[in-house]
């Protein structure tokens, strides 16, 4: 058998011409796909939980068995025939067929944008069914879809490098390739028949899979350049959550400094709970979450400061379940939603100002409210916080505006912040998340 002929070549140029159409009508639907929001949080978010990576090894195993469906048939008992699909669909295919298709170039992407977990699962799925559809070669390509999903994987997670660029997305597509037909060459009965396929394949394949590895990758940029967009607008949420009030600082200092005179053991006991409060601030800017134990120890902190400002002023009662300790808040959150009762609460107030934080469980998400029987908020002005930056005579009033983007970044649209009050009676503010035990 010649490996090299003008037949076999007009077989190379017109199956790959031929997949490569197929691969950019199904790269579209892909891509339409992805817009939908709950796949796009998924495959944005895909590093946080392993729901969401099995969400996305199913998603790049459906489209890896839609190209095994969408790729040619060919006999290589007839020189690379090309068999039409519509009668082979209700039965296992023949042993002497084979398919020249595309599923590999979605394992082997599932791989390069999800890291092992992700390629593992879509190369188990693809390749389970195409372990089912039978022929000579279903066994070997079959485990090796599962290989080459794998492979790319741990080139994810050991070579990083590799999967953000072009020339490194190039290598190992072209590996992953070689490697499947190198399966196909060593472990196919009869010898003539591997031979015969190999040939027949090796060529249309590998321009698909690399062609196809670098046009998702174009695509991948899309979902990667919104991850950029997240991480750039936590940081300057950290900046935000780390900066202390400068008023508040100072009056704190101010307060210490009265009370020196008066009760020095005090003193430099609230000394010593502001530096544990400024070091706790300072840790808690380098990250995006907290344990909701830590931001209500913050908060605490902060209340007794101002307890020191504004003596028998306010009281602080907490009602939060042991359960919900460990589950993650943004930083300043409750501090922030406190502040804003304690300042705008006791405006116009003679008796004592209550706050109170609540939490309440309620499975899979969790409910924070905090609680004051203070002045209380104009329906108008409940209206329009937190959907922009409200002008306050007593803040930039953007707190509650800054905290909504910030769930709105992290959870996209599952958590949410309420605010009801009425003149008079007080304000409770409202809010519901999804738990999560490790930081985002």
């Amino acid at each position: 058998m010649e490996l090299w002929n003008e037949e076999i070549v007009i077989h190379w140029l017109n199956n790959a011409l031929e997949l490569l159409q197929r691969v950019c009508v199904v790269m579209m639907a892909a891509c339409v796909s992805m817009r939908i929001t709950p796949l796009r949080r998924a495959m944005r978010s895909i590093q946080t939980c392993w729901q969401y990576q099995l969400v996305t090894a199913v998603f790049f195993g459906l489209l890896a068995i839609i190209g095994t469906h969408s790729g040619l048939i060919v006999d290589v008992h007839k020189g690379g025939a090309i068999i039409e699909w519509a009668s082979e669909l209700s039965s296992p295919l023949k042993q002497s067929y084979a398919i020249i298709g595309f599923r590999d170039l979605m394992t082997l992407t599932a791989g390069l944008f999800g890291g092992p977990w992700v390629g593992l699962g879509a190369g188990l799925l693809a390749g389970w069914e195409r372990y089912c559809l039978g022929s000579f070669a279903g066994t070997v390509s079959a485990l090796a879809t599962v290989l080459q999903g794998l492979g790319a994987g741990l080139f994810r997670q050991y070579r990083p490098q590799w999967t953000t660029t072009a020339h490194g997305i190039l290598v190992v597509s072209v590996l992953g390739t070689c490697l499947q037909k190198l399966m196909l060459f060593s472990f196919l009965q009869p010898h003539a028949d591997a031979v015969a396929l190999v040939r027949e394949t090796l060529v249309p394949v590998l321009v698909v899979n690399s062609l196809g590895c670098l046009l998702f990758f174009v695509v991948m940029k899309d979902l990667e350049g919104d991850q950029l967009k997240l991480e750039a607008q936590q940081a300057e949420l950290r900046a935000l959550q780390a900066q202390v009030e400068p008023h508040f600082l100072n009056n704190t200092l101010n307060a210490i400094q009265t009370l020196i005179s008066i009760d020095p053991k005090t003193a430099a006991e609230y000394i010593v709970k502001l530096a544990r409060f400024m070091d706790n601030t300072r840790q808690s800017a380098g990250a995006n979450s907290i344990p909701l134990a830590e931001e209500l120890s913050q908060l605490k902190y902060y209340l007794d400061f101002q307890n020191l400002r504004f003596p028998g002023k306010f009281r602080f009662h907490e009602e939060v379940p042991d359960n919900l300790m460990a589950y993650h808040v943004s930083p300043r959150t409750l501090q922030t939603l406190a502040e804003n009762a304690l300042i705008h609460g006791r405006r116009g107030k003679t008796d004592v100002l209550d706050i109170t934080v609540k939490g309440v469980d309620y499975g899979d998400m969790m409910q924070l409210c905090v609680i004051d029987n203070g002045y209380g908020i104009s329906p108008e002005r409940v209206e329009q916080l937190g959907k922009q930056p409200v002008k306050s005579d007593l803040g930039s009033g953007s707190a509650l505006y800054q905290i909504i983007q910030s769930l709105n970044l992290v959870f996209n649209g599952r958590a949410k912040l309420d605010i009801r009050s009425q003149l008079g009676v007080g304000t409770e503010v409202i809010l519901n998340l999804p738990k999560r035990s490790k930081s985002w």
